[in-house]
């Protein structure tokens, strides 16, 4: 079944995600660019280095040309919001990324791109869902790539400079040039090596780059800057003594940090970091938006700044819309994304990194220094996490349960309040909280929390695996 989430379609590769189902998802956007009246503007079609991601941009590209839609193709492989830019500054109304982001090797997936290089709204994604040709009934176009090339209907491109200009014009490079800083930059396998290599040098950074190859597998490792999938990292961090360590994920959305200790620096740490300079050094106007999953610490420090916060679902389209109502100054969620006003209508771990750099050299301090800053002034509380995978005929009887009947867990203190605007969030009298949802992007159940210290959130997330309505330990056994 072709079903967008969170984040696009994503499937296993050659389970789901086959070359006919790619083609059936082209056919489809075809059918509502021409059914909406439109047909003239291209459409731009980019991919990652994921298995055969290359192939499956050119078989979508193939069906949108034999539609009498003009395609513009990247050649090589392409961060996304390098494509989101290209959306919006060329002022497409649509674009299409071939990448599964974060997922694991196995998978691959579609991202559709609006008007203003945003998200497609779940308005659109229903609508393509709906269009979708019957199974079996997609063949390949007589006409194929390279003769749609030759006939004008496919026409490279590349904003690969206009992207860097963009990255670099929202940072002091003077301040930066003058820092000597030492870094290590770890693309894990993905597409921003060059991209960010290039801004680094003009930075006139010290780099050094680890998995910087074209590895399909990601070194058998998530491809997720997450602490798990960095080990490698860490020991040299450790070993070598940088400045900085940056880590993005497959397609270069999502960010992670070292510090100068070789401390991993997940994504509520970037969010708070981030929002502390551009209130504190940058003295910028504006709240913050953050998903459901997000650290209520920056709860706490909009409240100090006389800023706005605003919840909103998992989704960074949730984010940036909620961004462009209010005027906020920062968005971001807690599985390394984020957005900063001015740029990309979307997430983009390369400038979130930029920024972290130029953050180290006008604050004149270290990561280190800057966090404790950070909790000595707000406060800590712990953020766990937990994925409980499931079997597809769970699904519906965890929703049911969860939502519909609103079954409540046994939990050992008082809920002052409980939303189900994306799965269940339970909101503890003592500022404390716990979501439970389901992944927009894989069969896995979701459980965020954060609790008064590490001792707490284990005993909570074991509260929910022992709960005998949802089953869930006699699962996983």
């Amino acid at each position: 079944m072709i079903q967008f989430g969170t984040g696009g379609w994503r499937a296993v590769i050659a389970e789901e995600f086959t070359f006919p189902n790619v083609r059936r998802v082209a056919r489809a956007l075809a059918h509502h660019i021409k059914d909406g009246g439109g047909a003239a503007k291209p459409v731009l079609v980019g991919h990652d280095l994921r298995f055969l991601s290359g192939r499956f941009s050119r078989a979508f590209a193939e069906v949108l040309a034999a539609e009498h839609i003009p395609v513009w193709f990247y050649e090589d492989p392409v961060p996304t919001p390098m494509l989101m830019y290209g959306v919006e500054q060329e002022q497409l109304d649509f674009g299409v990324m071939i990448t599964a982001s974060h997922n694991p090797a196995e998978y691959n997936g579609i991202k559709v791109i609006v008007k203003d290089g945003r998200d497609a709204p779940l308005e659109v994604t229903e609508q393509l869902e709906n269009r979708l040709p019957p199974p079996g009934s997609e063949e390949k176009p007589a006409v194929g790539f390279f003769d749609a090339i030759e006939a004008g209907a496919i026409t490279f491109y590349s904003n690969k400079n206009a992207y860097i200009d963009s990255l670099l014009a929202q940072v002091d490079e003077e301040a930066v040039q003058g820092m000597d800083m030492k870094i290590l930059f770890n693309p894990m396998f993905g597409v921003s090596k060059d991209i960010m290599a290039m801004c680094l040098a003009s930075l006139r950074c010290f780099v050094d780059i680890i998995n910087n190859r074209r590895d399909t597998m990601f070194g058998l490792k998530m491809p997720s800057p997450e602490r798990e999938s960095l080990q490698d990292m860490e020991y040299l961090m450790k070993e070598r003594r940088y400045h900085l360590g940056l880590a993005t994920d497959g397609d270069s959305d999502r960010l992670a940090l070292y510090d100068e200790l070789g401390n991993y620096v997940g994504a509520n740490q970037i969010l708070k970091l981030l929002f502390y300079y551009f209130k504190e050094y940058r003295q910028e106007p504006g709240g913050i938006g953050r998903n459901i999953t997000t650290t209520h610490t920056l709860d706490a420090m909009a409240e100090h700044y006389g800023e706005a916060i605003h919840e909103v679902p998992v989704g960074f389209k949730y984010i940036s819309a909620c961004m462009d109502e209010y005027d906020l100054l920062l968005g971001g969620e807690s599985s390394g994304g984020l957005k900063i006003r001015g740029h990309v209508n979307g997430k983009d771990g390369i400038l979130a990194a930029l920024l972290v750099v130029e953050m180290l050299a006008k604050t004149k301090k270290t990561l280190g220094e800057l966090l404790h800053e950070i909790d000595r002034r707000f406060g800590v509380l712990d953020f766990y996490t937990e994925n409980l995978p499931f079997s597809p005929s769970q699904r519906q009887s965890l929703y049911g349960k969860l939502i519909n009947e609103k079954h409540l867990p046994a939990f050992d203190k008082p809920i002052s309040d409980v939303s189900y605007a994306d799965g269940v969030k339970y909101y503890f009298m003592d500022g404390t909280w716990l979501s439970i949802r389901f992944s927009g992007t894989e069969p896995i159940l979701r459980v965020f929390m954060e609790m008064n210290n590490r001792e707490e959130s284990l005993a909570y997330a074991q509260m929910v695996l022992d709960d005998s309505v949802l089953g869930l330990k006699a699962e996983q056994t």
